[in-house]
């Protein structure tokens, strides 16, 4: 098994852990930064077919754009939301930062609205931190 095979595998299982952790995390997925595109790498819940986001496009690129999080209530009121489930009621998006310069992001789609606080974000943002080696190995 090769470097990347084995950050891809620790990803999928921080992405299961994370989603079992929380009834309102409905779906989990971490994006990696690759040629200015967000490419999915790993993820749990049903199958997305935004698999590459180009920047721009969506809450996912809104938060490495800005490099910070992006917790949206309620994600039918916002017209940058990206659709991927019509059942998803709200979105927080977390940068995984390298340097300080996001490399990627953990997105987690929730149908509750309103799901996430600020103990989410400070909690995902510590595992944000904790993946960045990880990101970073694929990161382009």
């Amino acid at each position: 098994m090769d470097l990347n095979d084995f950050s891809i595998k620790v990803l999928q299982e921080v992405c299961r852990i994370l989603k079992e952790s929380n009834k309102k995390y409905d779906w989990v997925g971490v994006y990696v930064m690759e040629n200015r595109k967000l490419k999915l790498e790993a993820f749990v819940g049903e199958k997305t077919e935004h698999e590459v986001i180009n920047l721009g496009d969506g809450l996912c690129s809104l938060a490495v754009l800005k490099n910070e999080v992006v917790n949206e209530y309620d994600v039918k009121s916002n017209p940058k939301y990206l659709a991927c489930f019509p059942s998803t009621q709200s979105e927080i998006v977390v940068p995984v930062r390298y340097g300080g310069k996001p490399i990627g992001e953990i997105d987690i789609d929730s149908d509750t609205k309103g799901a996430f606080d600020k103990a989410d974000e400070e909690f995902l943002s510590k595992v944000a931190d904790l993946i960045a080696p990880l990101v970073s190995s694929l990161s382009l």
